[in-house]
C-alpha cells in the first residue's frame, strides 16, 4: 500500500510540473484576460508570450484526468473547462466535457451539471460521427449519465421525459432499420454493417 501511495504522489508530482506554466498562467487573472474566443490566437499568444505550447496544454488535460482520479473534483472540472478552451482537439475537447460532466455530478452541482450535459447533447446532435452506431453509443452513455442530473435537480422530472422522448424516435428508426435487414434474411453480420455505415 506505502509503495501505491509513492507511486501516485510521484505521478501527481511528475504532472504538477508538466502543467505548472499553464496553471501559473491560469491563475494570472490579468494574463487570462489576454484570452480570446479565436483560438489560434490564444495558442500563438501563449506560445509566444509565455513559452506555453502543445505539451503543456496536453499536460493540463492529463493532470486535471488524474485530479479527477483522485477524488478531487472541483480541481479537475476547472482545469478540463480551462482546457477546453485551449484545445484545438475536438476528441480530446469531447471527453474533457465528459469528465467535467462527471465532476459536477459528483459534487453534485446539478445547476452546472445541467449545463454541460445540454452542452454534450449539443455536441452529439451536430457531431458527424463514424458511424450510426458511434452517434447512438454516445447518446445512450448522455441518457445513462442525465439520470444522475434529472433525479437531483428542481425541473428534472419534465426534462428526462423530453430527452428519453426524442431518443425513442432515433432508437426506433434504428429498430426499424435492423427489423427490415432481418427480413431480407440478412446475417447478424450484415446487420452490424448496416448500422456502422
Amino acid at each position: 500500500m506505502f509503495d501505491r501511495r509513492v507511486e501516485v504522489v510521484a505521478r501527481l508530482k511528475a504532472l504538477e510540473d508538466a502543467a505548472a506554466p499553464l496553471v501559473t498562467f491560469l491563475q494570472n487573472a490579468n494574463a487570462v484576460q489576454e484570452l480570446r474566443a479565436d483560438k489560434q490566437y490564444n495558442l500563438q499568444m501563449l506560445n509566444d508570450r509565455y513559452q506555453i505550447g502543445p505539451d503543456q496544454i496536453e499536460a493540463l488535460y492529463q493532470y486535471a484526468k488524474f485530479q479527477f482520479e483522485c477524488g478531487n473534483y472541483s480541481g479537475a472540472a476547472d482545469y478540463q473547462y480551462q482546457y477546453r478552451a485551449l484545445c484545438s482537439n475536438n476528441e480530446r475537447s469531447l471527453s474533457a466535457l465528459w469528465g467535467k460532466l462527471a465532476a459536477e455530478i459528483l459534487m453534485q452541482n446539478w445547476d452546472i451539471a445541467l449545463e454541460e450535459l445540454n452542452r454534450l447533447k449539443e455536441i452529439i446532435d451536430s457531431k458527424s460521427f463514424s458511424s450510426p452506431l458511434n452517434q447512438v453509443q454516445s447518446r445512450i452513455w448522455l441518457m445513462h449519465w442525465s439520470l444522475f442530473i434529472f433525479f437531483n435537480h428542481d425541473n428534472g422530472r419534465t426534462q428526462i421525459i423530453d430527452l428519453f422522448n426524442q431518443d425513442k424516435e432515433e432508437v426506433d428508426e434504428l429498430c426499424r432499420t435492423l427489423e427490415e435487414k432481418e427480413d431480407s434474411s440478412c446475417t447478424a453480420s450484415d446487420q452490424f454493417s448496416c448500422i456502422t455505415l
